[in-house]
């Protein structure tokens, strides 16, 4: 592959976003290598030497462009407009496995590049971009245009027609399904105009230099585009009274004040970047004018540094709409990825129009009553329940690679938004990428411990192979909306052998029935797919805890670029969070949440045709339509604010987490009771239109003021298969307690023992918690912050020390989370293994009245009716490290389950041997033992109604070449057809042993 970057003949690009080596001065070079960004760019300095000595900032956009790109080893890729080289040579740099070619038109740059710039995967070349036959066609795996296209439009004296046609030019260079990323600056509506305000302060001389930004904006309105006709340059501006003493008041077109705005700080290149314009594209122009190419414009997105913000932005002017409304900062960079489609296939997919309930419900509506509160609440159901597979491998190198699932058509993350706006305005095209799911019963069947059977499991669903002896391995489970969304998806880890062919997707589901489904299964390194979610390309939180679970799972670690801005308080939060208390509430059975009769209309469902278009013939065509049904939450936005509280205790100085204890109805729907852990979510109002508004609103909720708020990672979609709802997660530095959905309070402990309880022991010991993915994003972007990394180094590895145990202990106890460190509970245990049956994937846990002593049985966490010894059950600590797995096969020795409490064990009666449960999820009698606990209330009422029955069926009789899809039969029917087929292949075991 190839990604190219391109210069122009007659002008020298530099671009005050792209600080090459070169650009800078010996001060400014020691200060951009001193940016306190994060641990991994020292790493970076550390790792790679000859990156010594270019900025900081430099390597930091490298990194940015490429984690755009998810490109395939031995690709090519074309740098345009490279100028000195330094990003160039820094990708090439950080991604040996690919092939870069550095191009600009200035001969004199090229030249000092080549002999500065050695690699023997880099190239530099000296080249006009703008002529049609400067490379070969159907070359290029990737084109990057970052800060270059304004070069051309200014060159053009302002004209949109040969951007175009360069852009036409660069997409023949590709290869089909290869990518071009823009980077540079969007215009904002170009009708629009806007108030811009500013602090009144005085010009030291009338210089350029000296002149004050006010001053400055008036000097900028005279001069503007001086490459128009003498006379013809220059914007309109008037100035208008003050509003407030010692302020400026101005009115303007909204694209000169931007153009104004991420200018006015490089007075160094003031005369040489005069006569270039900067945003000549709408966000809107840009989709159109690529996707009329034959593109699919897989993402767009305005960029907002937070940093830049802080240095440049506040304080410095206010932006305010024609009607008063303040508007927040604008973008300081856009971001555009767009793909060369073959003819005939998918190129959006979006929502057209209302399909009137012509199609069958697929998904059913229940209200619960919360017997303790008497509140109502609504939970929607699909009628399934999946599992996320995500095999991988282990280069020689050390490299960790995974199988995900690229261009699923996934049409409700362009649903029109029926209340309010997108606050970040992003933009996909509807194809997602995402791990392999399947449906969890027929993962069941696999989970054995033998491995013929995974090797059947591999060849049938993935058309992978395993390596040897490798069993399914256990990972995290995951509620998406334990509030709302009657669901739980696993994980499954399996490691494979590297394919020699291209691996073919064998599954489709209900929600991609109808599109034009060219989905692929692609081998990726997880942490390029863990960089790609961290600039908001995927937007995958569940695939991003999957793969950092895998990296401590593997004792691997996972690079970060992340960091807060935040300032902590020294504080002594009044609420501390009560372990002890959280682990008797999930010991306990609570069936509290009771299926009524009616609706409050919570949830809001709608049925809309959803149209796949794609280019046939040069046009753009609807192709293919499906019809799909997805819900709102009542009358809310699509934009849901998630907030994590942090604060430093002021005695040990340990940075603090807030979460909510509460009882939620879909956990105890599948884990006995709904006693859980989450963080504070509200739904943004319709008013609250911008990231910067929703910071306010947040801010307001705790009673803090607006610097007390940092994002916390890109926003990502709650589930996309049901709703087109988005989560913007935050973080707040405050103790204070905000009200929420679900009551409340807000209580703290320490970060690293939160993060422990949510994603090391969760995992260990087979339960959800809602607030995972914030304790990974918290410790992922906190740890490294020079004034947190001290406590917070502690907490992220901890899971992969040999002693973390007793230091856990011994801080859970003393942080009230722990209580005592074993129970005198008489327990039993039986057979199964997989928590997709009722069972526990670490043996589990089973409540029994008539038996005397303790007794567990250490099952296989592979699952199925793996059965085990049973032994007598010593003292448990609650937290107990997990065996390791040994040469990708499963541990056969887990840890032992926390014991139950007397109390419950006294209550309860049922024991395995006593009680066949029913099948949350199908309505079928499970026929495998449970390992989970099971109480009266769960036999009896299951507080929901039995899930509509999904069966997925082969299409062809050739195991080999499976296709499943989903239908509306029943499992048992799905069942039995593999049974008779399983008993009817005379080949399987020569298949196994050829394996």
């Amino acid at each position: 592959m190839a990604i190219i970057r391109m210069g122009v003949t007659n002008k020298n690009k530099h671009s005050i976003a792209d600080h090459s080596a070169d650009s800078f001065t010996e001060d400014e070079d020691r200060r951009a290598l001193k940016l306190p960004v994060t641990k991994t760019l020292e790493n970076y300095y550390a790792k790679y030497t000859d990156l010594k000595g270019i900025p900081a900032d430099t390597i930091k956009r490298a990194w940015f462009t490429m984690s755009h790109l998810l490109l395939e080893p031995g690709a090519f890729v074309i740098d345009m407009g490279c100028s000195d080289g330094a990003m160039t040579f820094v990708m090439a740099t950080l991604h040996p496995e690919i092939t870069f070619l550095g191009v600009d038109g200035n001969s004199k740059k090229i030249t000092k590049a080549r002999n500065k710039f050695v690699l023997p995967n880099l190239k530099f070349k000296t080249a006009d971009i703008t002529k049609d036959s400067t490379f070969e066609k159907n070359s290029a795996d990737a084109i990057i245009n970052s800060f270059i296209l304004h070069e051309v439009y200014s060159s053009a004296r302002y004209r949109d027609k040969p951007v175009v046609e360069l852009l036409e030019n660069q997409f023949s260079y590709l290869k089909d399904e290869g990518y071009m990323f823009i980077h540079g600056y969007s215009m904002p509506p170009p009708e629009k105009y806007v108030l811009m305000e500013m602090p009144d302060t005085q010009s030291s001389s009338e210089a350029l230099q000296d002149l004050s930004e006010p001053d400055l904006l008036v000097w900028f309105s005279e001069h503007a585009r001086p490459s128009e006709d003498v006379g013809c340059h220059g914007f309109f501006l008037e100035e208008l009274p003050a509003r407030f003493p010692k302020t400026r008041l101005f009115r303007l077109p909204y694209r000169w004040a931007y153009e104004f705005i991420i200018r006015k700080d490089n007075r160094k290149d003031w005369d040489e970047e005069l006569p270039k314009q900067y945003t000549f594209f709408t966000p809107r122009e840009f989709r159109k004018n690529l996707r009329g190419l034959g593109a699919r414009v897989q993402y767009t997105a305005p960029c907002w540094s937070e940093s830049k913000i802080r240095e440049c932005f506040e304080g410095r002017f206010r932006l305010i709409d024609d009607d008063g409304t303040q508007l927040g900062s604008p973008p300081t960079s856009f971001i555009t990825v767009a793909q060369k489609i073959p003819n005939g296939q998918s190129v959006l997919i979006q929502e057209r129009r209302p399909s009137n309930g012509q199609t069958e419900r697929r998904l059913e509506i229940t209200s619960m009553r919360n017997e303790v509160s008497g509140k109502i609440h609504e939970i929607v159901s699909r009628g399934m329940e999946l599992t996320d597979i995500l095999p991988y491998r282990v280069a020689s190198n050390g490299d960790l690679y995974v199988y995900v699932q690229q261009s699923v058509p996934r049409g409700i993350s362009n649903a029109i938004p029926r209340k309010g706006l997108s606050l970040d305005g992003k933009r996909w095209s509807g194809h997602m990428t995402e791990a392999i799911s399947l449906p969890t019963e027929i993962v069941m069947e696999s989970e054995t411990g033998q491995y013929k059977d995974s090797v059947k499991f591999a060849r049938d669903y993935l058309g992978l192979k395993p390596f040897i002896e490798a069993l399914l391995q256990k990972g995290p489970s995951f509620f998406p909306a334990p509030d709302f969304i009657d669901e739980r998806i696993h994980t499954r880890y399996l490691n494979v052998t590297e394919p020699t062919d291209k691996i073919t997707p064998r599954i489709s589901s209900v929600e991609t029935h109808g599109f034009l489904n060219n989905s692929k299964i692609r081998e990726i390194k997880a942490q390029h797919l863990l960089n790609a979610i961290s600039v908001g390309l995927i937007p995958n939180s569940n695939l991003e805890v999957q793969i950092l679970n895998l990296f401590q799972m593997l004792d691997k670690k996972a690079e970060s670029w992340n960091d807060s801005p935040l300032t902590l308080d020294v504080d002594t939060p009044e609420h501390l969070f009560d372990g002890k208390e959280l682990m008797r509430l999930i010991g306990e059975a609570d069936s509290r949440f009771k299926k009524t009769k009616g609706s409050v209309g919570q949830i809001r469902s709608i049925q809309s045709v959803f149209v796949d278009e794609g280019v046939v013939e040069g046009s753009i065509k609807g192709m293919r339509s499906s019809d799909l049904e997805f819900v709102l939450n009542g009358e809310q936005t699509h934009n849901k604010a998630v907030v994590l509280p942090l604060t430093r205790d002021a005695q040990s100085e340990e940075v603090m987490a807030g979460v909510i204890t509460e009882h939620l109805p879909v956990p105890q729907r599948y884990q006995g009771t709904g006693a859980t852990i989450s963080a504070p979510s509200f739904s943004l109002p319709a008013e609250v239109t911008t990231i910067e508004e929703a910071k306010k609103f947040v801010a307001d909720q705790f009673g803090v003021t607006v610097d007390k708020v940092s994002r916390l990672g890109e926003s990502y979609y709650c589930h996309i298969g049901v709703t087109p709802t988005r989560i913007f997660p935050f973080a707040v530095a405050s103790t204070n307690q905000p009200s929420t959905p679900f009551g409340g309070p807000v209580t703290f402990a320490p970060l690293k023992y939160i993060y422990y309880l949510t994603c090391v022991y969760a995992l260990e010991y087979n339960y959800a918690f809602d607030v995972s993915w914030f304790m990974y994003a918290a410790t992922r972007n906190l740890m490294y912050d020079s004034d947190m990394s001290r406590s917070l180094a502690d907490g992220y590895n901890m899971h992969h020390g040999r002693d973390h145990k007793s230091t856990i202990e011994t801080g859970l106890n003393m942080s009230g989370l722990m209580g005592n460190k074993e129970y005198s509970a008489t327990t039993t245990s039986s057979g199964s293994g997989s928590s997709g049956g009722g069972g526990s994937s670490s043996g589990g846990y089973q409540p029994s009245a008539q038996t005397s002593t303790a007794s567990v049985d250490n099952g296989s966490s592979s699952g199925g009716g793996g059965s085990g010894k049973k032994r007598k059950a010593e003292s448990t600590p609650m937290f107990a490290p997990q065996a390791p797995a040994v040469d990708g096969a499963v541990a056969q020795t887990q840890a032992p389950a926390p014991q139950m409490p007397a109390k419950k064990a006294a209550s309860d009666t049922a024991t395995t041997e006593a009680a066949t449960p029913q099948n949350t999820t199908t309505g079928e009698t499970a026929a495998a033992e449970t390992s989970s606990p099971i109480t009266e209330a769960q036999i009896v009422d299951t507080s929901l109604p039995p899930a509509e029955s999904v069966s997925f069926h082969s299409s062809s009789p050739d195991a080999a070449d499976i296709n499943i899809d989903v239908s509306n039969d029943t499992y048992s029917a799905f069942s039995k057809k593999r049974a008779k087929k399983k008993k009817n292949d005379k080949d399987n075991n020569k298949d196994y042993d050829a394996a």
